[in-house]
């Protein structure tokens, strides 16, 4: 179905495909609305876009239109849910993400990974996974060696970065722990563990996800990324939170340029050949689903500088289940 949209919004809607048009996925929630991005119309003045029904729609799909540009709309379900819905137990979710298969990511729903945490340092942002109500995982490189704990922020139910939610908390650090053996040059054991200051409360909106055992995704399993980090070499971190998913690639990731890979240490993955993690998602969380619960199979380490759009090289994650006795023995120390 294609809708034509003209500059003095008027709607013509057309049965028939034969108009050429932009695809747009509704996936952007704004108060209380789910959208899609904004477009720009063509040279004769025109919008011509088509989409796909979106489940989550209470309402008929709208057009919007402000400062020369147009969107589609409609009334969002809304997210609330009572709280005794809430499965509380490591790697649940209540509000479920999306799973669609999109190549180079979509916008995740609000709330769907409700262990990412943002964090946020003196010059620097990187991403993060819940690992209990004290600790945050993170990558050594996202930890400046000359900067302050005081200097670093943990923000958890973060979405839109710009425009806090009412559910988000800034949290304070008291103590972190860099891999004793990280090697910047190399990104060896790029792990590290942040300790809040003080516990936090899980709630529907934030809880923590489950470390790997013995289920732990090794080689062309699929698995799942999120961060706000940049959508394009040299372009700007995404404002909203973003998603996508992988394939582990395990001892090929050589093949592809990565020549410090270490199996045993860290996971390598791409999407059809390409990474698609860039500046921004580091030390995020790379999950894998299995039996209904979310685990945290690495944390995002480096990837190629152009974001894999132009090398088509793969991305590398420090693997958690090498860490477990390190990270745990930082979880149990005063």
């Amino acid at each position: 179905m294609v809708l034509l949209f003209h500059t003095i919004a008027l709607l013509l809607l057309l049965l028939s495909d034969s108009v050429s048009s932009q695809a747009l996925t509704l996936n952007i929630r704004d108060n209380g609305k789910i959208c899609s991005q904004w477009v720009k119309p063509g040279a004769n003045g025109q919008f011509s876009v088509s989409y796909a029904q979106q489940p989550e729609c209470i309402s008929a799909v709208a057009f919007e239109q402000a400062n020369g540009q147009a969107r589609l709309c409609c009334k969002g379900m809304p997210l609330t849910t009572p709280p005794a819905s809430f499965p509380k137990e490591c790697g649940k979710q209540l509000y479920q993400p999306l799973r669609q298969r999109i190549i180079g990511g979509l916008i995740a729903h609000p709330n769907s990974w409700p262990w990412q945490v943002l964090v946020r340092g003196a010059n620097n942002m990187c991403g993060g996974s819940l690992i209990d109500e004290r600790h945050v995982l993170t990558a050594a490189h996202c930890i400046k060696s000359l900067v302050q704990v005081n200097d670093y922020k943990i923000i958890i139910g973060a979405h839109e970065i710009n425009k806090p939610m009412y559910m988000e908390q800034e949290l304070t650090v008291s103590k972190i722990w860099v891999h004793e053996q990280y090697t910047a040059s190399t990104t060896a054991n790029d792990v590290a563990v942040i300790r809040l200051t003080n516990p936090i409360k899980l709630s529907d909106k934030v809880n923590i996800i489950c470390l790997p055992g013995a289920e732990a995704k090794s080689v062309n399993d699929t698995v799942w990324v999120s961060g706000w980090g940049r959508t394009a070499h040299n372009g700007d971190t995404s404002p909203i939170l973003k998603q996508t998913y992988m394939q582990t690639m395990g001892t090929k990731c050589s093949t592809y340029g990565a020549a410090s890979f270490n199996e045993e240490k860290q996971i390598c993955a791409s999407q059809h050949g390409v990474g698609y993690t860039c500046q921004g998602d580091s030390g995020g969380p790379l999950m894998y689903e299995y039996e209904g619960r979310w685990y945290l199979n690495g944390v995002v380490s480096y990837g190629p500088t152009d974001c894999g759009v132009g090398t088509g090289l793969p991305s590398v994650f420090a693997r958690v289940k090498y860490y477990l006795s390190w990270i745990r023995s930082k979880m149990a120390s005063l």
